[in-house]
C-alpha cells in the first residue's frame, strides 16, 4: 500500500539524513545525491498532487480547526496558501488530463511544468500533448512561451475576447511582509496593462539611473526600478516635465508609457487571431485584436502590422489625435459620455464610429471620451456606444443587458 510505502521510505530517509556527513563524501557522490533528490522530489509532488483533492473532500482538515482544505493543506506542508490551492486545483484539473496525470506518475514533471501545462491544458485539452513535448525538449521559459500561445488561441473574436475578460476580471495587488520585515508586492494584470507600467517604470528607472552615474553612485538596476515604482504611485517622478494648459497653469506629467502591439494583417482584418497568427506585445505575451483596436489615450501605442515577415505599416494610435481635435475633444467630453456617468478621470478616447484599425484617420465627430470601466465593456462585453443626433446613447450587447442603459444629450454646436 501506497501509504506503507511512504512510512517507510520517510523512516528509512530520515535515519540516512541524522548520519549523513557532506565532507564524506566526494563531489562526484554530491552531484550523484542532488540529481537523485530532484528525482525523488518530482515523486513526492507527483504524490502530493494526486492526493490532493481527495484530502480537500473529506472533513480532517475541518477536524482540526482549519477554514479551509488550503489552509490545513500549507501548515501540514510548511507552504503559503497561494501553494495549497494550487495543489488542489490542479490535482483536479488532472482528472480531464490523462497524458498529464501519466508523465506525473512517472516522474517527469517538476512542480512549475505542471503548473503551467495543467492550467493551458484544462482551458485547450487538445493542447495536452504538445504541451508534454514542450516540457521534455524546451527550458522552462520556453513552456512557458509555448503555453501562452496555445492559451491564446479561439475560434472567434468573442472567444478571445471572454478569454481577455477572465483576465481581466481575476486582476490584483497583494502584498505581504518578508520575515525579515520587507514590504512585498505581487499583481495580476492584463497582458496591455502590463506593458503600460513596464515601459512607464522603465522610462522613470532609466532617468533614476543616469541621475545617479552623474553623482557616481551605483546600485543594482532592480534598486532604480524599486524607487521608480515608489515614485510613480505616491509621489512626483525625476522624469516629469511642465505642461502648460489652456488655462496657462502648469502640471506636472510623468513619462509616457510606449507600447508595442505586433499582429498579422489577415488578424487585424477578421477581429481575432487563429493558429499561427500574432497578436502580442514583444515581452509581455499575446493580446486580442480589440486590445489593437481600442485606444489606449494614456500611452503611446506602435501598432506594427505584419504580411508574412514584411512589415506593411507602423501605425503611432496615441499620435492618431491631433492637439487641437484633442483639446476640443476634453472640452466637449469633460466626463465620460455613457449615459449617468459622471467619471472625469483616466478618460480614454474612443473610436465610436469606425474603429482606427479600419479608418486611419481621427475626427472629433467619431471621437468620444469614456471612462475605462465603460471602456472595457465595450471592448470585452459587446456594449455599443452610438450618437443618435445630438445625444449619446449606451446599447446593450445581444443577449440582453447586464447594466443600466440610457441615454444623455450633447452640445453638438
Amino acid at each position: 500500500m501506497l501509504l506503507t510505502t511512504l512510512e517507510s521510505a520517510r523512516k528509512a530517509l530520515a535515519d540516512e539524513l541524522a548520519r549523513a556527513d557532506p565532507d564524506r563524501v566526494t563531489t562526484s557522490q554530491a552531484a550523484e545525491i542532488v540529481t537523485m533528490c530532484g528525482e525523488v522530489e518530482r515523486f513526492v509532488l507527483a504524490t502530493k498532487v494526486l492526493f490532493s483533492n481527495r484530502a480537500a473532500q473529506g472533513i480532517t482538515w475541518r477536524n482540526e480547526g482549519h477554514r479551509s482544505a488550503a489552509s490545513w493543506m500549507a501548515e501540514r506542508s510548511g507552504t503559503g496558501i497561494g501553494d495549497a490551492i494550487n495543489a488542489i486545483e490542479t490535482s483536479e484539473a488532472l482528472q480531464s488530463l490523462p497524458k498529464t496525470t501519466e508523465a506525473l506518475r512517472r516522474g517527469e514533471l517538476s512542480g512549475q511544468q505542471l503548473k503551467i501545462i495543467a492550467g493551458a491544458a484544462a482551458q485547450n485539452p487538445r493542447s495536452e500533448t504538445e504541451l508534454l513535448k514542450a516540457a521534455a525538449e524546451q527550458s522552462l521559459k520556453g513552456l512557458k512561451e509555448e503555453a501562452a500561445g496555445l492559451r491564446a488561441v479561439v475560434g472567434s473574436a468573442e472567444q478571445e475576447k471572454a478569454r481577455y475578460a477572465a483576465i481581466h476580471a481575476s486582476r490584483y495587488v497583494r502584498h505581504w511582509a518578508d520575515p525579515d520585515g520587507a514590504f512585498r508586492l505581487d499583481a495580476k494584470l492584463t497582458p496591455v496593462d502590463g506593458a503600460k507600467l513596464l515601459s512607464a517604470l522603465k522610462a522613470e528607472a532609466d532617468v533614476r539611473f543616469h541621475q545617479a552615474r552623474k553623482a557616481e553612485s551605483h546600485e543594482n538596476p532592480s534598486a532604480y526600478s524599486a524607487d521608480a515604482l515608489v515614485a510613480l504611485v505616491t509621489g512626483e517622478p525625476a522624469a516629469v516635465s511642465k505642461d502648460r494648459g489652456r488655462s496657462g497653469s502648469t502640471r506636472a506629467t510623468g513619462p509616457r508609457a510606449t507600447v508595442v502591439i505586433r499582429v498579422d494583417a489577415t488578424a487585424l482584418r477578421r477581429g481575432y487571431a487563429k493558429v499561427g497568427e500574432m497578436c502580442s506585445i514583444p515581452g509581455i505575451g499575446p493580446v486580442p485584436v480589440a486590445a489593437v483596436r481600442r485606444q489606449l489615450s494614456d500611452a503611446w501605442i506602435k501598432i506594427v502590422v505584419l504580411e508574412g515577415k514584411d512589415v506593411m505599416t507602423v501605425c503611432h494610435v496615441g499620435r492618431s489625435i491631433s492637439t487641437h481635435i484633442q483639446s476640443a475633444l476634453e472640452e466637449r467630453d469633460p466626463v465620460c459620455v455613457v449615459p449617468k456617468c459622471d467619471v472625469a478621470h483616466g478618460l480614454e478616447n474612443h473610436h465610436w464610429d469606425v474603429d482606427y484599425a479600419q479608418c486611419k484617420t481621427s475626427s472629433l465627430a467619431g471621437l468620444a471620451r469614456v471612462c475605462s470601466w465603460h471602456h472595457n465593456l465595450i471592448t470585452n462585453e459587446g456594449w455599443k456606444l452610438t450618437d443618435r443626433g445630438g445625444s449619446w446613447e449606451w446599447r446593450e450587447p445581444p443577449g440582453g443587458a447586464k447594466f443600466e442603459t440610457g441615454t444623455v444629450f450633447r452640445d453638438t454646436g
